[in-house]
């Protein structure tokens, strides 16, 4: 169990180790579907820890909305520069709000968790369209934002300190996942998945580890919304709370799977540029185009795409005996 727990950490530092490199490697246009694909990747990676419970949200733009308006709001009202801050407020505003509404969901399994999740988002969406100080339909935006005290000296939104800093928020959480969930709590969450009513009469309090992991998914959702303004400068609901964008969370999830924690980075990497491709190639029928991806997909890949590094190291295990 050490020795796999090593490789998935070597494994996380090395895409790591990949990702920052591209700044130098990769050209200026595919840069920001990276950043994009990371704070997505975010909000999918809270969807694996409820999909390791047997559970899935249909809202979880309920809190990408919160953690990007959050920053918004820091930033206008508040007038919070440092990037920092900004996330540290959208930590604990998407905390609050999910540990709350998890007193409520957690009483629901199945369909009725899903659905429920989507009402809550889309009564926050209607809250917002309603809201002209917080922009309505049209959202706000912010500006130049410090680093750590520092202003950068390059005055694009997307510089070599933005992405650095994007990259790294994202590693460090796939890499405290990494340890929750191979961790005693975190494996709890797995026992309650195969039979709830065995894993009751074992003493694990059921309603608390699925409000505790319904937390984790919501602080996770709400920094990759928090990310996505500091990327991209502006916020709107229906880019964010809207319905349509937690079902293509939903979507990157089920395409990337629950194996292994990179999958959801590597997942949302995958759509981004497969969506960027088949907008520029077929832009009447781009939504097909993913469609038969997914289809293909589910096909050879049935477990998700993190499967694809159990059977590489199947096979080097393989070799080797």
């Amino acid at each position: 169990m050490q020795k796999i727990l090593n490789l998935n950490e070597s494994f996380i530092i090395f895409c790591f180790i990949c990702l920052i490199s591209g700044w130098l490697i990769l050209p200026d246009w595919s840069l920001n579907i990276v950043c994009l694909a990371c704070c997505n990747g975010l909000v999918v990676l809270g969807l694996l820890v409820l999909m390791r419970a047997g559970l899935i949200s249909f809202g979880h733009g309920l809190y990408y909305c919160l953690g990007g308006y959050a920053v918004a709001i820091g930033y206008n009202f508040l007038n919070v520069k440092d990037a920092i801050l900004l996330l540290l407020i959208a930590t604990i505003l998407g905390g609050i709000v999910s540990y709350l509404f998890g007193f409520f969901v957690r009483k629901f399994r199945g369909i009725f968790f899903a659905m429920m999740n989507l009402a809550l988002s889309m009564i926050l969406f209607g809250i917002i369209v309603k809201s002209v100080s917080l922009g309505s339909t049209d959202g706000f935006g912010i500006k130049e934002l410090t680093y750590f005290g520092f202003e950068s000296t390059e005055k694009v939104r997307l510089n070599i300190v933005s992405y650095f800093f994007i990259i790294t928020i994202t590693f460090l959480c796939i890499f405290l996942v990494s340890k929750y969930i191979k961790s005693p709590i975190g494996k709890m969450v797995l026992a309650i998945k195969d039979n709830e009513i065995r894993s009751n009469y074992l003493g694990i309090n059921v309603n608390k580890q699925i409000h505790n992991i319904y937390l984790i998914s919501g602080i996770l959702a709400s920094l990759g919304g928090a990310l996505m303004v500091i990327l991209v400068g502006h916020v709107t609901p229906e880019d964010t709370a809207y319905w349509t964008k937690s079902g293509e969370f939903v979507f990157v999830a089920i395409l990337s799977g629950t194996i292994n924690v990179i999958a959801p980075l590597l997942g949302s990497l995958f759509f981004e540029f497969i969506r960027t491709f088949a907008l520029y190639l077929f832009p009447n029928t781009w939504q097909m185009t993913i469609g038969i991806i997914l289809i293909l997909g589910i096909i050879y890949f049935p477990e998700g795409i993190g499967s694809i590094y159990n059977k590489i190291k199947n096979i080097k295990n393989a070799f080797r005996n």
